[in-house]
């Protein structure tokens, strides 16, 4: 990624965007997500105009944050852009732009004041309604040009505000201010707004657009003068930048966090690794210690820790049949559940033990995600628009359990030896590759790695 990022829609069409900056990546309005699927670094630019936050959820400050601690130069206007600015100047991200000033000098800080009603992406994200600080702007300067009195700038702004964001507009305000005002002021905007443009959406967009096509200086990444991004990598953004962060495979694009869980479901030294993984953890010691597992047991006696009684109902992760193992290989197995799980469903490459976290292995895990989509289409159909269609539970339980040479009524046990929580977790987990399971039984894919050099996997023709 090298040419600048611009998220915009319904500020600027795409072909103004394309005219005042031709060398731009156009994208929509940003949403939350979006900036870690673009994989930026040192010396990119993205350029936040617009962006979504009631049909989608919005974009993060943490995300924003995470591509300036990156040393990408982040600006924004306008809109999304010029709020976000506004919250995360001190940071380095760059504002431009009336909006941006009015939001960071604390004389608008209501995220109603940019908000307003467009069409989708077929009509050009075409504007239904007008923002209220478009209308601020308008009737602030109509007044400092003498076209109405202050006063009744300032009734009519109250009636603006007064409207909901989404009927508001420069119509719906004259017919809404004639009780308040004389229809002689009404009348003197009007004409004040024909003859100047009083889109100050669409003048911050072009000059952050000028900004970027000159080379302006105050567009660059954070530096020594801005206040150092930290704590970036909470576990929450962790979860995000797996779900959306990934990488093309052909003409599929696969999240990372969908490449992990094929990796934890599919990948025939999962176990052992996450084993390893988990117990190295406990006891302190290198996952290739000959002695590791009683190094992790000693660990836990040392706590205080204890095999439960012999009813499977006195511990949450130990079955009937764990119970009747050796105590050293029941603690042991206890250990690797109670630490090892991943709890609320999420999927992520820090949860992978470190040898399957490379980039040949995550590599792997993307080819089975491509192929697990491309098998699933053919036997089930594509969607076509409308809702996936998806496998049994029943069905579900019985592949994966084939796959992993277990009876159906001991996945569970098997499912918290992979890290997952419980039966329903793994069965959101496994659906999407039942398909890819059940076509093609034998087959082999390549990989290379320290430990597996060639996984026995089903491949498509």
């Amino acid at each position: 990624m090298r040419a600048p990022v611009v998220f915009v829609g319904p500020t600027l069409p795409r072909a103004e965007v394309a005219a005042l900056l031709p060398a731009a990546r156009i994208l929509p309005p940003v949403r939350h997500g979006d900036l870690l699927r673009l994989d930026a670094g040192a010396g990119d630019t993205v350029l936040i105009i617009d962006g979504l936050f009631l049909q989608a959820a919005s974009v993060r400050h943490r995300e924003i944050m995470y591509l300036l601690q990156r040393g990408v130069t982040v600006a924004g206007s306008s809109s999304m852009g010029a709020l976000r600015a506004a919250e995360l100047w001190p940071y380095g991200m760059r504002g431009f732009g009336e909006i941006f000033r009015l939001y960071r000098d604390g004389e608008i800080d209501g995220d109603d004041e940019v908000a307003i009603v467009h069409g989708t992406a077929e009509d050009d994200y075409r504007a239904y309604s007008d923002p209220l600080v478009g209308i601020r702007i308008a009737l602030r300067d109509a007044a400092a040009a003498g076209a109405i009195s202050d006063r009744d700038a300032g009734l009519m702004l109250d009636v603006a505000i007064a409207i909901p964001f989404r009927s508001r507009g420069f119509r719906a305000l004259e017919s809404a201010v004639r009780a308040h005002v004389p229809a002689r002021s009404v009348e003197a905007f009007r004409t004040w707004r024909s003859a100047y443009d009083t889109d100050a959406k669409a003048a911050d967009a072009r000059l952050l657009l000028a900004a970027a096509a000159t080379g302006d200086s105050a567009l660059c990444p954070a530096g020594p003068g801005d206040w150092p991004v930290r704590n970036v990598h909470t576990w929450m953004f962790d979860r995000w930048e797996h779900r959306f962060h990934g990488t093309g495979t052909g003409d599929e694009w696969v999240a990372d966090a969908d490449a992990a869980a094929a990796l934890r479901l599919v990948h025939p030294a999962f176990p052992d690794l996450h084993r390893r993984y988990v117990l190295s953890r406990v006891a302190g010691l290198d996952p290739d210690h000959p002695a590791l597992a009683e190094g992790a047991v000693a660990a836990a006696r040392a706590k205080g820790l204890r095999v439960p009684g012999p009813d499977p109902a006195s511990t949450d992760w130990l079955t009937a049949r764990d119970l009747a193992l050796p105590e050293d290989e029941a603690l042991a197995t206890l250990l690797v559940r109670a630490f090892g799980v991943v709890h609320g469903g999420s999927r992520s490459r820090w949860d992978l033990p470190p040898d399957l976290r490379t980039p040949a292995m995550m590599s792997w895990g993307r080819e089975v995600v491509t192929a697990a989509r491309r098998c699933h289409d053919r036997l089930l159909g594509p969607a076509d628009g409308g809702p996936r269609r998806r496998f049994r539970a029943e069905v579900t339980d019985q592949v994966i359990a084939g796959h992993w040479g277990c009876d159906p009524g001991d996945l569970t046990g098997h499912a918290w030896d992979r890290g997952i929580a419980d039966l329903p977790a793994l069965r959101r987990l496994a659906e999407p590759f039942v398909a890819l399971l059940k076509s093609r039984p034998t087959g082999t894919i390549g990989v290379g790695g320290d430990r597996v050099t060639d996984v026995a996997w089903p491949r498509l023709p």
